[in-house]
């Protein structure tokens, strides 16, 4: 059985790295398929973490008035969602 092991971020699962099969003695032959396997290495990838840093935290949230009361359904519609 060919292996090729393939790097993945732990978190987004964006490709890090994908190394060369390992081939084995059926290479080449009718209904050999190369079986690929993953290793999660880091957290996230470049992009991903970038776009993480542009989310508001949840300290940054808007806050409701002082003395206005929201049921958790309506959360949604005060943040715009």
């Amino acid at each position: 059985m060919c292996i090729q092991i393939v790097e993945r971020y732990a978190v987004c699962r964006c490709l890090y790295y994908r190394h060369a099969v390992d081939p084995c003695a059926a290479r080449g032959q009718r209904g050999h398929v190369v079986q690929e396997r993953t290793v999660l290495v880091g957290y996230l990838c470049e992009q991903h973490s970038r776009q993480r840093a542009r989310r508001p935290s949840v300290t940054s949230l808007p806050r409701p008035p002082p003395g206005t009361r929201f049921a958790s359904r309506d959360w949604g519609l005060y943040l715009g969602r």
